[in-house]
């Protein structure tokens, strides 16, 4: 009867165990990259009641007569059969077609691996997973190759955190994965400049690549102007540095009326006093122009004193040095001034580049110049908001921004899982060993894509019910034993 009771309850608790994964199973159906488990049965160890015996002369052989002690659970087992991926329009979803894990870091620094491919640039500019760990990628060449052994593979240690500066990842659109584990981007291209017509003193304009200047470039070479006094009112003014104005500007308020005085006011070189300043234009962010002075603008935003009698904003004063200034738009539609440095002076020697700044934006372009031509524009001919050419976008480029590094195992049987979707290493999987997707015996990337769960939810309603009715069958041989024990206490009565 000890016997008995105990088989039932070693088949109890193997059952038991059984429902437990199958529960797992089923409360995983739509974890994505999820891997079932089963478990599977063994019988425990057997009593001899008579061994066996060997065929004789007059009798036969007899075999051995054995009584168990149940069942227990000799192994629980995960299914690394590889499931269907699932549409999720999302390009840097990504999905392995076959066999190899993503190799992750979380913060604790050891390496996790993971089919679950929903991934993401981080502000930092760091590719993480769905858990927040670094994803690990292949390292690149100069020429964004992945660099790999003469096998096409790699060892784990060498792999490093796929990363793109947060400044560089967002002049990229249409960031996706490929079939072979790239990450690319479309940038556009180095911008380009076109010469115009006509402008045989310059050889060319360089524009920085991280430039974000477009379309027209006009030149002016001169005196340049530019406000000057210690007046409380001179943050109310922007004058363009190639506008045709000097003298001092005194703005005068009456009503809703704004006059500025133009007997103060003369063209640069002082030989012409303005008679008119023209018609003024008050915008609705407040910004004040007048129809005969081009270039200024002044924005009654920044004014605190009083204009009822006339007030002093500043004064406009001639540079003492030629300047090369040219005017660009950029690609908000804003325009900048971009100019030499003071102190600048064109030497007049062999084919010379000429710096042009804005210190306010950090924009950057060189002129490089015939010297012997630009020498007499800049002596005597001097140029007046002339275009000189044009800047463009160049085409739109792919751009490879790193390379996912899938991890392969003598042994995926023996990794061990740890939730979160991520798997580890254990002593029974073997060491991992990385390559490009595609290669090596690992499966190929795509983009939009997320492996689903492989629960086959029709087998484990299956599986229940049998567990089930194992348990059931496995309690009635408790409920038995316990009424033959009773039988037998009840003859001593």
């Amino acid at each position: 009867m000890i016997r008995s009771l105990y088989s039932g309850i070693s088949g109890m608790a193997a059952h038991q165990t059984k429902l437990n994964v199958i529960g797992n199973n089923i409360a995983n159906v739509n974890t994505y990259g999820f891997k079932a488990s089963r478990v599977v049965f063994s019988d425990v160890l057997y009593q001899n009641l008579s061994t066996a015996t060997g065929a004789t002369a007059t009798t036969g052989g007899t075999n051995a007569s054995q009584l168990g002690y149940g069942a227990k659970v000799g192994s629980i087992d995960m299914l690394n059969t590889i499931s269907s991926g699932a549409t999720t329009g999302r390009a840097l979803d990504v999905y392995i077609a076959g066999e190899g894990y993503l190799t992750v870091q979380p913060e604790t620094g050891t390496n996790r691996y993971t089919r679950v491919g929903n991934l993401k640039f981080d502000a930092d500019g760091n590719l993480t997973d769905g858990g927040g760990s670094k994803v690990m990628g292949i390292p690149l060449d100069a020429d964004g190759n992945p660099v790999l052994d003469a096998n096409g593979t790699l060892a784990i240690t060498d792999l490093q955190a796929i990363n793109v500066p947060p400044a560089e990842l967002e002049k990229y659109t249409g960031i996706t994965i490929g079939k072979s584990g790239e990450i690319t981007g479309i940038r556009a291209g180095d911008p380009e400049f076109t010469q115009a017509s006509g402008i045989g003193w310059l050889n060319s304009l360089t524009v920085p690549v991280d430039s974000n200047y477009t379309g027209n470039v006009k030149l002016a070479v001169g005196y340049m102007v530019h406000p000057e006094d210690t007046s409380a009112e001179l943050d109310a003014l922007t004058l363009d540095p190639t506008s045709d104005i000097a003298g001092t500007l005194t703005l005068t308020k009456t009503g809703d009326v704004y006059t500025l005085d133009p007997a103060t006011i003369t063209n640069k070189d002082g030989s012409v006093t303005l008679t008119d300043t023209g018609a003024a234009t008050l915008s609705s962010t407040g910004i004040l122009t007048f129809a005969n002075l081009p270039g200024l603008k002044i924005d009654t935003t920044k004014i605190s004193g009083d204009l009822t009698a006339g007030l002093e904003l500043g004064t406009i004063t001639p540079d003492t040095e030629v300047s090369v200034v040219a005017t660009v738009a950029n690609q908000g539609g804003v325009t900048e001034y971009l100019t030499t440095p003071v102190g600048w002076i064109f030497d007049g020697t062999t084919s010379t580049a000429i710096p042009l700044t804005n210190e306010s934006t950090g924009g950057t372009l060189t002129l490089d110049v015939n010297a012997t031509d630009f020498d007499i524009i800049y002596t005597t001919d001097y140029l007046d908001n002339t275009t000189i050419g044009k800047i463009e976008a160049g085409s739109d480029k792919p751009v490879t921004l790193g390379y996912l590094a899938l991890s392969k195992f003598a042994n995926v049987d023996g990794l061990l899982q740890d939730g979160n979707g991520y798997f580890m290493e254990s002593a029974n999987s073997g060491t991992p060993i990385a390559s490009k997707a595609g290669t090596n015996g690992t499966g190929g990337t795509e983009s939009a894509n997320l492996e689903m769960s492989n629960v086959d939810l029709s087998q484990e309603f299956t599986d229940m019910i049998v567990a089930q009715r194992g348990f059931q069958a496995n309690s009635r041989i408790i409920t038995v034993s316990d009424s033959i024990l009773e039988e037998l206490i009840n003859l001593k009565r």
